[in-house]
């Protein structure tokens, strides 16, 4: 099993991976393959802007981290167990940043954070859903939705105790807003491979396949996809492998999509032609990348994520510290609960 030290540096690297694969897929995110080849050449985007700003899948990872850091401190410090709830607070504060052009007056963590109060094509699904007075639920879906807004801020619920905790929180978690069982299956899925790797140590392509395995029970096209990418990942890295596996736009393909790059080009040195792989492509590409980033971050640790692109990203020490406590509760190790005791 990793040592404390290692799961925190993962947790880390996982949440910093995934803002800097979705910081270099925004700016194609809605483009053809053949328009950004023209634009940035055959390699396609290879880096981030010189300012990495952070996307609307970064954005809900860090409120997502945030609200189950407030659910575990309340709960460890006597108060009630609730992260389901305690997520849905967290993500009317993210609604609050699409909505106003700055912080309230009061306002205390990520909400106080004015870089956050930036609209980076959020999903329509995820602001309409927290419009509503009563949030969905995997039993009481209130859309029929399987967009990947779900799959793409469920990576920080992978440090979680447990699995299955994991597993069925990130489902609850994505059902909150996207109702169909691809949009909240594929969420699960994913933070179960975060957990696995970063938690528990196992290889990649074990804990894809273990995933695949868990997520059948409710999920058959999400483990399908799992499977595809798993066996594409062994016949080597192409787009063409990525056009066979979907566009992103729905749960299931994005968690294909950035499973398969993080399973094509796999070493630690790799990270950045992962991420380009997961972004180059006619699909969703700040999604896809990001999954790819969480991915190998969780996997690798921060030693593999490229410096020069960590000190352009945004808010990059606002990250880190939302990783680093993610990993502290994980772990065991010591961290400042008074942080996050306060938020309503």
């Amino acid at each position: 099993m990793p040592t404390p030290s290692t799961v925190v540096d993962r947790a880390v690297g996982c949440l910093l991976g995934g803002a800097l694969g979705d910081a270099l897929g925004t700016p194609i995110e809605f483009a053809q393959l053949s328009d950004v080849r023209a634009e940035f050449g055959e390699q396609g985007v290879t880096e981030p802007p010189p300012q990495a700003l952070l996307g609307d899948s970064t954005q809900m990872s860090l409120f997502t981290g945030e609200g189950y850091l407030h659910a575990w401190t309340t709960g460890n410090n006597g108060g009630a167990w609730q992260p389901v709830e305690a997520l849905a607070a967290s993500y009317r504060r993210w609604l609050t940043t699409q909505q106003d052009d700055r912080p309230p007056g009061a306002a205390t963590g990520l909400l106080a954070e004015a870089e956050l109060f930036a609209n980076r094509s959020p999903g329509l699904t995820s602001l309409r859903a927290l419009q509503e007075e009563e949030l969905g639920s995997p039993e009481r879906p209130r859309n029929s939705s399987k967009g990947c807004g779900g799959v793409d801020r469920s990576a920080p619920l992978g440090f979680a105790p447990t699995p299955e905790m994991t597993y069925r929180l990130a489902c609850q978690s994505a059902a909150l807003t996207h109702g169909a069982v691809g949009g909240w299956a594929s969420a699960g899925a994913m933070a179960l491979i975060v957990h696995l790797t970063a938690v528990q140590g196992r290889r990649l392509p074990a804990a894809v396949d273990q995933a695949a395995g868990r997520v059948l029970r409710d999920d058959s096209e999400t483990a399908a996809a799992l499977a595809e990418a798993a066996t594409l990942a062994r016949l080597g890295a192409s787009v063409g492998h990525i056009e066979r596996l979907g566009q992103g736009w729905i749960g299931p393909e994005a968690l294909a999509i950035g499973v398969y790059c993080a399973l094509a080009v796999a070493k630690p040195e790799q990270f950045a032609d992962a991420v380009r792989l997961a972004a180059n492509h006619s699909g969703h590409s700040d999604s896809t990348a990001a999954v790819t980033g969480f991915l190998l971050g969780a996997r690798h640790g921060t030693p593999v994520l490229p410096r020069q692109w960590l000190a352009r990203l945004e808010l990059a020490d606002v990250i880190e510290r939302i990783g680093h406590d993610l990993g502290a509760s994980c772990s065991g190790e010591q961290f400042n609960e008074r942080r996050y005791l306060g938020l309503a």
